[in-house]
């Protein structure tokens, strides 16, 4: 039985992390035997679900390093620095007693850490970001580059960031994400005409565009004064509170309902009729919006990052600028207004995302690239 190993730290349950389950679940059907590096300073909810899996995690202490000069920051870095012995020795241990054929990295500063033990023959990058255009960067992963096997980027957005800063296109193999289906045999979703309700799901921060999907709301409801808007997830308290301070403002908060964290994804998507994903930010995928295609949802998202490689515009949601949220309202009203459409195009989500970004895909393209000679 071939064995890999996973690294990934898992502060939080994002995408990365989600990722990393659906990959290691995966290839244990394939009969790989899977084991994970977690951090002792992670999510004790990650190393449940792994547990859950099968998977004893390794856990070791492995952190964050940081340029930044704030105080959070240096404390960190100054953590990892005194526990950086004790994390080469477990993870020494690790790599003696599973002797993985192929270790997958998910995070760079993990890469940076255990410098000492990476080999092209056997290490990878699984890139989940775009990297950013400066000369750290690139000096840093051209470092990299020479002791990986590869970078494995979940979109051809994250490729083109690596191919800006130097990398060469024999050391970047693009495999999007995939997940599993979460509506085995699909069944046809039956559009509602009078239910109107839009919702965004994720991480609540300025970086998400929760604001400009506010703007547009107010704009919806003044043609569609049943629309409903649903928040999935959770931010700073602060950034809550002038988020519904500015839909007062509006005059929509009454047709606002903050959820909160829901850890279960068919409550969330059986739950509206549209999906927006209004990033300001490059995402490097959009998780969100692939998640909402499996229930047939269509999607308005920006036309950032990763995410028209999600969405075909036109076919399977929109496509609109980030920061424009009179173009953002336009095209909603157009899904509120064709019940049809929304049909449609929820029907062409399901059928593209089951195609391309489902998890047998994912698995069958990573076993080709970890049995390459």
């Amino acid at each position: 039985m071939r064995s890999i190993g996973i690294v990934c730290g898992a502060g939080i349950i994002s995408g990365k992390e989600i990722m990393a389950l659906e990959l290691g679940e995966g290839m244990k059907t394939k009969g790989y035997a899977v084991d994970f590096v977690t951090s002792s300073w992670g999510s004790a909810d990650f190393r449940k679900r792994l547990r859950g899996l099968g998977v004893a995690p390794y856990v070791v202490r492995v952190g964050y390093i940081s340029a930044t000069l704030t105080l959070d920051c240096l404390r960190m870095t100054a953590h990892q620095a005194l526990h950086w012995p004790g994390l080469l020795y477990g993870y020494r241990r690790f790599l003696r007693r599973v002797v993985p054929v192929k270790v997958i990295h998910t995070n760079w500063h993990h890469l940076l850490l255990l410098w000492p033990f990476l080999k092209p023959e056997r290490d990878l990058f699984w890139l989940h970001e775009l990297v950013p255009n400066k000369p750290q960067y690139r000096r840093v992963f051209g470092a990299l580059a020479r002791h990986l096997q590869c970078f494995v980027p979940v979109s051809h957005a994250a490729a083109r960031s690596l191919a800006a800063i130097g990398i060469a296109p024999n050391k970047i193999r693009v495999i999007y994400n995939g997940l599993k289906d979460p509506v085995p045999g699909g069944g046809r979703r039956t559009v509602t005409p009078h239910r109107l309700r839009i919702g965004i799901i994720g991480q609540v921060g300025s970086w998400k565009g929760h604001e400009d999907l506010l703007e547009a709301f107010a704009l919806v409801v003044r043609s569609h004064p049943a629309a409903e808007l649903h928040v999935f997830g959770r931010g700073s308290d602060d950034y809550e509170r002038r988020l519904k301070h500015r839909a007062d403002s509006l005059g929509v908060g009454g047709r606002i309902t903050w959820h909160g964290f829901v850890s279960d994804r068919a409550t969330i998507f059986q739950s509206i009729e549209i999906c927006s994903v209004p990033s300001r930010c490059e995402e490097s995928f959009g998780l969100v919006a692939a998640e909402a295609g499996f229930f047939g949802l269509p999607v308005v998202a920006s036309r950032r990052g990763g995410l028209p490689e999600i969405v075909e515009d036109g076919v399977t949601g929109f496509l609109v600028e980030a920061g424009q949220p009179a173009e953002l309202a336009a095209r909603i009203q157009m899904l509120f207004d064709d019940g049809p459409l929304r049909q449609v195009m929820g029907e062409e989500a399901r059928a593209r995302v089951t195609a391309r970004f489902c998890r047998e895909r994912l698995v069958d393209d990573f076993t080709h690239l970890l049995e390459e000679k």
